[in-house]
């Protein structure tokens, strides 16, 4: 049997996932940058797929069935072994590169020493080297 008829729709997945994690709808969506509708879409979608309901939907609230949470607790690991590969993948691809920034220290001090942890948070493979 191959490995593509067992595998739900992909996107559904992420879905999924993004809701079971926020256990809101409106967040899953924000993070996908998607609808709040197409993620309902896609989670019903996977419903479909699984023949099984993975959330209790309440008015204000979900939750997860015991379904939805066994499910939830075992792709969980699978998709962040995917994203921890991907991870290494992109890295190993990205050579450091070296930013030399002349400027004066009251500049540095004032205006770019609060912004510089957040921008080598965004890009690690960037080397900054402040030069008078």
């Amino acid at each position: 049997m191959e490995l593509h008829q067992d595998l739900p729709p992909l996107m559904a997945l992420r879905a999924f996932e993004a809701v079971a994690r926020h256990l809101s709808f409106i967040k899953a969506a924000d993070e996908l940058s998607v609808t709040q509708s197409a993620i309902s879409h896609q989670v019903q979608k996977l419903e479909q797929f699984l023949n099984q309901r993975l959330f209790i939907r309440r008015t204000r609230a979900i939750d997860l069935t015991p379904a939805g949470e066994i499910y939830y607790s075992k792709i969980q690991p699978a998709l962040e072994t995917i994203a921890s590969a991907t991870r290494e993948l992109r890295s190993d691809e990205q050579q450091e590169t070296t930013l030399r920034i002349g400027l004066l220290a009251s500049f540095a001090t004032l205006w770019l020493a609060p912004r510089l942890a957040g921008f080598n948070a965004r890009h690690p493979h960037i080397h900054v080297e402040l030069m008078p």
